[in-house]
């Protein structure tokens, strides 16, 4: 009898959408499955206000209809703040964890800074499609919120972390993620920057697959 496949859930970040993952789906290797849904919350069309933990509901719904109990989570930037979410909230549905470009505790400084930049864009550059500025400006100030800081030690999921070396920003965050998660792993991408999963991605494959597979049981 064939084992079911292993499932992996991919979030993206703000600005991408579901089909930023595709190369890392179509190359998982041999016995993983992906998917990659829209964040819940990130566009007009949601009937609530974004919030870390509304989208991660939403994940576990969308595993509950598939009829998946754990699957492996992939995030990239704002999909990882998700991913982190979801890994604290829901640890017994979690395999592994993976988070690229992604925070703990935001600079205020320099989330100030974003946003004072987002308000003087216009929202055709800033938004992805179906997302107007007043939503992309109150997600940024949930994002700008978030302090995982208190409960990182709670996932006991393998975990890698991920940054681009060009991706400096978030390199410090990527640093206290590894620090902060027992047994995390931490790589920091040589020439990556923090859409790498687009820009490199065949990079980014061979390093999750790497990671998968030594998962893999």
């Amino acid at each position: 009898m064939t084992p079911a496949a292993q499932t992996v859930v991919f979030l993206h970040g703000i600005g991408a959408g579901p089909d930023s993952w595709n190369t890392q789906i179509a190359a998982l290797p041999e016995g993983f499955t992906g998917f990659a849904p829209t964040i819940a919350g990130l566009t007009d069309a949601d009937d609530h206000e974004f919030s870390l933990t509304a989208a991660a509901t939403a994940i576990r719904d969308e595993l509950d209809r598939r009829s998946i109990d754990r699957a492996h989570l992939c995030g990239l930037s704002l999909g990882g703040m998700v991913a982190t979410r979801f890994a604290i909230d829901y640890p017994e549905r979690v395999a592994s964890l993976v988070l690229s470009g992604s925070q703990v505790h935001p600079n205020p400084a320099l989330m100030k800074v974003q946003n004072a930049i987002m308000r003087i864009l216009p929202a055709r550059v800033v938004a992805q499609p179906g997302m107007s500025k007043q939503r992309m400006l109150a997600v940024l100030r949930a994002v700008g919120q978030t302090d995982f800081r208190a409960e990182l030690a709670q996932i006991s999921a393998p975990t890698l972390v991920l940054c681009g070396l060009k991706d400096r920003p978030n390199i410090p965050a990527a640093r206290e993620l590894a620090g902060g998660i027992a047994g995390a792993e931490l790589q920091l991408v040589p020439g990556a920057g923090h859409e790498w999963n687009v820009q490199q991605a065949e990079e980014f494959s061979t390093r999750l697959n790497a990671f998968y597979l030594h998962q893999k049981p």
